[in-house]
């Protein structure tokens, strides 16, 4: 279960989290604008291919592969960018799988949502939109929810593992599930903003065997349900004649 830590250990933790994050940011920036520059050259080819961006650290070959569902699937990591593998895990399969799936920063969220915003009124998005997040991510992929529909723009399915606060959602979201274990205060649930007439379920995983806040989104039970439950909300893009 998720504790809060002891004042010694919360230091030393946040020591070994900003050796990472400095160790990390010479590489991150680069890739990120290349990855960028990428996603914006093959969004105009005739052939869509969804680059998943990832971390030199996480996995040194870029995934790639032929988009064949409709959607755009955001994940969310969470803190330093480094400990939420899971993410990069599902968001593999996901591409794999035919879906525009992409991999980012939870500090990114905003930015994410008002691309959205800005291509739905050209009709440039591919729906459903699909949030995941995982603990910093999670908190990000409500907050992401909750604009994007404040704004309008419908998101069919969030997927929150283990936030580490209280969140909300509201109008023009659908589906929401919340994989949490309880915090100190017993207060990391997602709750209904008004105007939230959507399916919302927070799912206590303590009982599952050797589940913590640093591996429940790469539980493979989990995932596996996530990835079937997504592929499930989408559809087959119908080919374009040449």
């Amino acid at each position: 279960m998720y504790k809060a830590s002891s004042p010694f250990r919360l230091a030393a933790t946040l020591a070994i989290v900003s050796s990472l994050a400095l160790a990390g940011c010479a590489t991150s920036g680069s890739s990120s604008s290349q990855s960028e520059a990428s996603v914006e050259k093959n969004s105009t080819a005739k052939k869509q291919v969804a680059a998943l961006e990832q971390r030199p650290t996480d996995i040194n070959v870029s995934i790639t592969g032929k988009i064949t569902r409709t959607g755009e699937v955001y994940l969310l990591r969470g803190l330093a960018n480094v400990f939420s593998r899971g993410m990069d895990a599902m968001g593999a399969r996901l591409v794999r799988s035919g879906l525009d799936a992409r991999v980012y920063n939870h500090a990114a969220w905003r930015g994410l949502a008002d691309n959205i915003i800005a291509r739905s009124k050209v009709k440039k998005v591919s729906y459903p939109v699909i949030i995941l997040g995982h603990s910093l991510g999670a908190n990000a992929s409500a907050h992401m929810a909750k604009y994007l529909g404040d704004n309008g723009v419908p998101v069919r399915y969030v997927v929150a593992f283990d936030p580490t606060v209280p969140t909300k959602v509201g109008k023009n979201v659908k589906q929401v599930t919340n994989y949490y274990l309880p915090n100190d205060d017993n207060n990391n649930l997602i709750y209904k903003a008004p105007g939230f007439k959507g399916n919302l379920k927070n799912v206590n995983v303590t009982k599952m065997s050797g589940v913590t806040h640093m591996n429940v989104e790469k539980n493979h039970k989990l995932q596996a349900k996530t990835i079937q439950h997504i592929i499930s909300l989408t559809k087959k893009r119908r080919s374009k004649k040449s």
